[in-house]
């Protein structure tokens, strides 16, 4: 067996399946604290966060 072959039989590490119960989106709290923590990176702190954009009409009305 050459490395390669050892190598292509070893385990790929992936990222752990999510807990059933753990929600997709983030919390109104996450959202906040996250755009808090990015405004504070780039020295904006207290820089109001953006709403979220309007639904595209378009988009809507095919699903």
């Amino acid at each position: 067996m050459n490395p390669l072959e050892r190598l292509l039989l070893e385990e790929v590490p992936v990222r752990p399946d999510r807990p059933v119960d753990a929600h997709s989106l983030w919390t109104q709290q996450e959202q906040d604290r996250h755009w808090d923590e990015l405004a504070a990176a780039v020295g904006r702190t207290g820089e109001k966060r953006p709403s979220p954009p309007a639904p595209d009409v378009d988009t809507e009305a095919a699903a």
